[in-house]
């Protein structure tokens, strides 16, 4: 399979050459130079040359000796043979320049490779660190588990992508544990269900407000009610009919 995706066509020549052509016979040439063009030549069988042309051999009979006159002995083409050189030399000259950039490039990576591995800290004399990929991976998955730590317990559970960018910028500015202890601090409030929207919340570092639970609610006693006053105190069965007594007699009083 070669490359050659498209054929130059002269239309002043071409129309000069082919003035003397029906429309089929128009048709039969161009097919037959096309083909030309992709293999290089044409079939030694006539029969095939036809078949190519798409031309019946009543339309084969009649039109053989007009398109054979547009070309050379054996169905050659001059023509089709120069452009075709021009096209194969064009074809090698991109394709060398080509190979020569991708192996001036790979020379230039394996050269900066070197000197950067060669190079010395002037501090300490020791190798640079080198950009270690894997060690990349592992640290994106270590930041996805903390944050996914961080996504289960937080209460508001809206934005997750958005929640995932601010919440590694947060990392960048706290420990998880300082973010988790804030967190569930947050979600220990017994006096406000508003929570607030994860982004806004990491944005804001409100993991450093750490608000405490608020302390339970001691029952006040209630007051005695004065009618029954002698009742809240225990009493003995002799003091309680000595009291019933003075209250009767009160009453009659």
């Amino acid at each position: 399979m070669n490359n050659r995706a498209w054929m130059p066509l002269h239309i002043a020549d071409y129309l000069a050459d082919t003035g003397h052509l029906t429309a089929t016979e128009h048709g039969a040439y161009l097919l037959l130079i096309m083909h030309y063009w992709q293999n290089g030549c044409l079939p030694e069988n006539e029969r095939v040359i036809s078949r190519i042309a798409k031309l019946s051999p009543e339309q084969w009979e009649e039109s053989r000796d007009m398109l054979a006159m547009l070309f050379g002995p054996g169905w050659t083409h001059k023509r089709i043979d120069a452009e075709l050189s021009k096209a194969d030399e064009i074809i090698e000259k991109r394709r060398a320049a080509a190979e020569a950039r991708y192996s001036k490039g790979k020379k230039d990576t394996s050269d900066a490779n070197a000197k950067h591995m060669q190079s010395k800290c002037s501090d300490t004399g020791a190798l640079p660190l080198t950009y270690n990929q894997s060690s990349s991976l592992r640290s994106e998955d270590a930041r996805a588990s903390e944050f996914e730590e961080f996504w289960q317990v937080y209460p508001n559970k809206v934005g997750e992508p958005a929640a995932r960018a601010a919440f590694s910028k947060a990392i960048a500015r706290a420990s998880l544990d300082e973010i988790m202890i804030g967190v569930r601090a947050y979600v220990d409030k017994t006096d406000d269900r508003q929570w607030c929207n994860p982004v806004k919340w990491l944005s804001e570092d409100r993991w450093k407000d750490q608000p405490a639970k608020p302390p339970d609610k001691q029952q006040t006693p209630s007051k005695p009610n004065g009618g029954f006053s002698h009742l809240q105190t225990p009493q003995t069965r002799e003091e309680y009919l000595r009291s019933e007594l003075e209250r009767a007699a009160r009453s009659f009083r």
